[in-house]
């Protein structure tokens, strides 16, 4: 979390003749390295495990604030290249005209219920297993989701893509008229940071939660993984994310799940001291 504030200060400090609102963002980072040095010393009561194992968690949503700020300030987007190598692999824009030839209502009310999954698919995982079961399983699968996050929001920060709903317009007809769709879209428009479309974190952050649960909660994670699919396809489908955003997000969980385990043991010695 710490290297993440510090290139995210670095980025900030590059981009402060076109951010008016810096000094804000400065102290938003300096806060939170204020919360990470005041954690370890605080007394190990259930609350301060559970802030000390989810505050990444808690705070990534100030900081995909940040990311749309930074990104609608700056206005630097790489979406032109993005859309060529979607061309490239699926001959042609497939977040454009997927829904275009299979306009199903049936279809597009999973789709959208499974986009819309998101919020509670990420912050299921870790409730379930700090009140289930014990601290461990709890602090790895926070690790994971937190590493996820930020891991995207770097790449966000340094190379900030809108996504094709900025490009295209919102998906019209009947199949964006199903309630779920209805409720994604405001959502979207009410809290949709510009700028964080590749990789796609709902496809990371949803299948790490999938993965990372698999060896502390199976029966979980087994019943969580048609949503995380549900939730990637939707992405698409929905005219939310490239078919390259998503499937940069489901590689990037994978890496991430496989490597998260070295990473926090090489990290923990460290933390201990």
């Amino acid at each position: 979390m710490l290297g993440y504030v510090a290139l995210n200060t670095v980025i900030v400090v590059w981009r402060a003749g076109s951010v008016a609102s810096w000094p804000l963002l400065l102290l938003a980072n300096a806060l939170t390295v204020v919360l990470i040095l005041l954690l370890p010393r605080a007394p190990a009561t259930r609350l301060v495990v559970f802030l000390g194992g989810a505050y990444g968690l808690i705070l990534t949503a100030a900081y995909y604030t940040q990311l749309g700020i930074l990104a609608t300030d700056v206005g630097h987007l790489h979406d032109q290249l993005v859309q060529r190598w979607e061309a490239a692999l699926f001959g042609g824009q497939v977040s454009v005209t997927w829904h275009e030839r299979a306009p199903s209502l049936a279809l597009s009310w999973v789709m959208h219920f499974c986009y819309g999954s998101y919020y509670w698919l990420a912050a299921l995982p870790p409730l379930f297993l700090f009140v289930r079961r014990a601290r461990e399983a709890f602090e790895r699968t926070a690790f994971v989701l937190t590493l996820a996050f930020y891991v995207c929001y770097t790449v966000f920060a340094l190379f900030p893509v809108a996504g094709p709903r900025y490009f295209y317009g919102n998906a019209t007809g009947p199949i964006a008229e199903v309630l779920p769709a209805r409720i994604v879209h405001a959502l979207l428009e009410g809290g949709s940071a510009y700028g964080t479309a590749f990789p796609s974190s709902h496809v990371a952050v949803s299948w790490c939660a999938v993965l990372s649960l698999w060896r502390d909660a199976p029966k979980l994670a087994l019943g969580l993984a048609p949503v995380a699919l549900g939730l990637s396809l939707g992405a698409v489908y929905g005219q939310f994310h490239y078919g390259v955003d998503a499937l940069a997000g489901a590689a990037l969980a994978l890496a991430l799940t496989a490597g998260a385990d070295p990473l926090r043991r090489a990290l923990a010695p460290a933390a201990r001291a």
